[in-house]
């Protein structure tokens, strides 16, 4: 086996994945000290909403109220990066979600794990978790001039599909009906002065048109997003796949193309506002909106976002619906903002995997049941849990206590001097 020149390094965190979660860990450990190396597959950060072309920050406003922000911290500084950079979309957006230009936010993910003195490799899948025991002691990453080896303390597994925890034999759940994976597309071209809420209603009414015809199977929405006048993206295609089958992932990527295709065909025959129109691009990966999620130390369930549960070692607040995209063959709107909950709080342990020390897993994979994962597995959210877990990750390598029994005072106290919002009460 060839060996990258890389191989053996040594860091007191390794985050694995360079998405919402990911960055905002790497940042906050690096922040308060911590040597942090981030590995990434792709070629730059931002997750999903990136790689996936979803566009919005949901959740760092509640949805029952969309005048009180309830994530910070980390988010503020990243959101002001952006707006720095001129990459605000359109106000004229869904309230209730903050909408950025992809591009722009690559380089802002770029600018903040510079400016913390983060190390960062592109192109870096990791392929393993070296074990100590019980305990992850690195990771195995497939670079571009062999395999390398990388040694630290603590892991932050930032994957969203809970990878590494898998690599690790930490125990984790699949639910039996995975949310509807999507390629999002973006088009240019399209008529000036509609609003984002009259783009769904033409799109919607053709699309019930296109497929009476025959002419899409199902689909989603659309839900639409205005990136500037003239410039719309699209959230319609509906594709379904276990994300962790490569065969049945590379299948569905193909077929989200292909519809992608199929729907912009159809509405630009329909929409007068979209005959001149054209594909700006499409996602780079689908948008995966459920794959594992680990058996952490607690299991976060509906009821306890529903009825505002309180816990003595929560480090982020949620306030997404429980927004799950249907697996059932569906189409158009599925009910979910109909009664979106109060800001809810979110405890430590459901990034704590049982059986596995050295590893916390923030963002869409932390430990929650299928409905409240409906709720927990969006951006905003993702940001304040990877800040908690980075925090934790940099605490955890200083002290020399595993994650699991860190004192979550200390914790919260040093979240809240980087201006993270932990409690309902803050």
């Amino acid at each position: 086996m060839q060996f990258s020149t890389l191989d053996g390094r040594k860091y007191d965190v390794i985050v694995c994945g360079a998405g919402s979660a990911g960055v905002a860990a790497a940042c906050s450990a690096a922040r308060l000290g911590a040597q942090t190396l981030l590995l990434e597959r792709h070629a730059y950060g931002g997750g999903i909403v990136t790689a996936a072309m979803i566009h919005t920050f949901d959740a760092i406003k509640s949805c029952a109220d969309n005048s009180v922000s309830i994530v910070a911290g980390f988010a503020s500084e990243l959101l002001a990066e952006i707006s720095r950079l001129g990459g605000d979309a359109t106000a004229d957006n869904p309230p209730e979600a903050l909408t950025i230009h992809p591009e722009i936010g690559k380089i802002a993910v770029d600018n903040l794990l510079a400016r913390h003195g983060v190390a960062v490799l592109w192109h870096a899948p990791v392929v393993e978790a070296l074990m100590d025991g019980g305990r992850v002691a690195g990771v195995e990453a497939a670079l571009r001039d062999g395999r390398a080896r990388f040694h630290a303390p603590v892991v932050v597994d930032g994957t969203g599909d809970a990878q590494i925890a898998f690599f690790a034999g930490a125990p984790w759940t699949l639910d039996r009906e995975l949310q509807a994976l999507t390629s999002h597309f973006r088009l240019g071209g399209v008529a000036p002065g509609v609003t984002w809420d009259g783009w769904e209603a033409i799109t919607r009414k053709a699309m019930e048109e296109a497929r009476a015809a025959g002419e899409v199977g199902v689909y989603g929405g659309p839900w639409v997003i205005r990136l500037n006048d003239g410039e719309i993206s699209l959230n319609t295609t509906r594709v379904f796949a276990d994300p962790n089958d490569p065969a049945r992932l590379s299948a569905a990527e193909t077929a989200g193309r292909a519809q992608m295709l199929a729907t912009w065909n159809s509405l630009r025959r329909r929409c007068p506002e979209l005959r001149d129109s054209h594909i700006i691009s499409g996602n780079s990966q689908l948008h995966i909106r459920e794959s594992r999620i680990i058996d952490g130390e607690y299991r976060l369930t509906e009821e306890d976002i529903r009825e505002g549960r309180r816990f003595p070692d929560a480090i982020a607040i949620g306030a997404w619906p429980v927004d799950i995209h249907p697996s059932d063959g569906k189409v158009g709107v599925h009910p979910h903002k109909e009664s979106p909950p109060l800001p809810y709080e979110i405890p430590y342990r459901v990034m704590v995997p049982k059986n596995t020390d050295g590893l916390l897993v923030p963002g869409k994979a932390i430990s929650t049941t299928h409905r409240a994962h409906g709720s927990t597995r969006v951006p905003g959210t993702s940001l304040a849990t990877g800040q908690a877990a980075g925090v934790a990750a940099a605490l955890s390598a200083r002290t020399g206590a595993p994650p699991r029994f860190l004192d979550t005072g200390e914790l919260r106290h040093l979240l809240r001097s980087q201006g993270a919002i932990v409690s309902v009460a803050d």
